[in-house]
């Protein structure tokens, strides 16, 4: 299978233990210079294929990275944040990346990068429940989206946001590594 980009082998450290996964990312160069409004629905699909990825491998992060390029070449940021108990809830991890967009984001600049992920990695299962928040409903919600996405097809159940001119998830359906299939 290593022929298709995919190689499932595991991966041994230099004393021959297996690593384990140490988090789930995903990131895009945009194909034009894109507004803050429009990077915010990147971020969201962005955002949806990484918890994705998470809950298939029934794991749940506490911290959340979001990483910002700069079209101009001025630069960017890279932050993260940490929350008190993990997730792989799409818009959880969603309102992290939307505070720290707000906080750092350079208003004047148009955006060309932008990259997501989810680290300090816990099963899922070990997550622990809030009383003021309907947590195992969000989850369900995430884990029955990701079933349909997997027997019908990736774009099969998407946002509004998707269709949009900023949306980039049914563009990237269309390729396999980055590239027209």
């Amino acid at each position: 299978m290593a022929c298709w980009g995919i190689d499932l082998s595991p991966v041994y450290d230099s004393y021959g233990k297996k690593e384990e996964q140490k988090g789930f990312g995903h990131g895009i160069t945009l194909l034009r210079d894109y507004t803050a409004e429009e990077t915010l629905t990147c971020m969201l699909d962005l955002t949806e294929e990484v918890c994705r990825r998470a809950r298939t491998h029934r794991r749940a992060g506490r911290t959340i990275h979001l990483g910002i390029a700069y079209a101009d070449n001025s630069g960017g940021f890279h932050r993260s944040s940490s929350l008190h108990l993990p997730t792989n809830v799409t818009m959880d991890v969603y309102q992290v990346c939307l505070q720290l967009f707000h906080q750092f984001y350079n208003r004047h600049s148009k955006i060309r990068r932008v990259s997501i992920s989810l680290n300090n990695l816990y099963d899922d299962m070990e997550t622990q429940l809030n009383l003021f928040d309907d947590q195992p409903k969000k989850k369900d919600i995430g884990y029955v989206m990701d079933a349909i996405r997997t027997k019908y097809g990736s774009t099969s159940l998407l946002r509004a946001s998707s269709y949009t001119e900023a949306g980039i998830t049914i563009e990237r359906s269309k390729k396999i590594g980055g590239h027209y299939a």
